[in-house]
């Protein structure tokens, strides 16, 4: 059967649901108010956040035991970090609001419009953003 199958016995997983408006504009308004916590609290990056996408070198490499006591160790400094989140009460809303997915891209995009705030505020240029090698002007 297809994605799009028209079978009688086919359910969704609550997980795929499509949210509707007023999900969607709560999910926004818990963020917002989660990311306001963290700016007030002067945090860029929220606290217990992996923000490795799963792209690191080696990834479908066999992980060796000391890779696995790694990966361990992180996560375990996630969670402590996680757990000396200042704006928990907003957290909980927030990721009870949204899908994990919107939040791993909202927390990225953050960090990300918050680093480049920083440059531009410190009269840096972004890299890539000057003409090209041989094209001067």
């Amino acid at each position: 059967m297809g994605l799009f199958g028209s079978s009688s016995n086919s359910t969704t997983p609550p997980e795929q649901t499509i949210p509707t408006r007023s999900a969607r504009q709560e999910c926004w308004n818990s963020r917002d108010a989660y990311y306001a916590c963290l700016t007030s609290n002067n945090i860029i990056v929220p606290p217990g956040t992996d923000m490795a996408d799963g792209r690191a070198p080696g990834g479908g490499l066999k992980q060796t035991n000391e890779d696995k006591q790694r990966e361990k160790e992180k996560q375990q400094k996630l969670q402590q970090d996680r757990q000396s989140d200042p704006c928990n009460k907003e957290r909980d809303l927030y990721e009870g609001h949204c899908a994990k997915s919107w939040i791993d891209y909202f927390n990225k995009r953050r960090v990300l419009e918050e680093r480049q705030r920083l440059m531009y505020a410190q009269g840096k240029a972004p890299l890539g953003s000057g003409p090209a090698p041989g094209n001067r002007a």
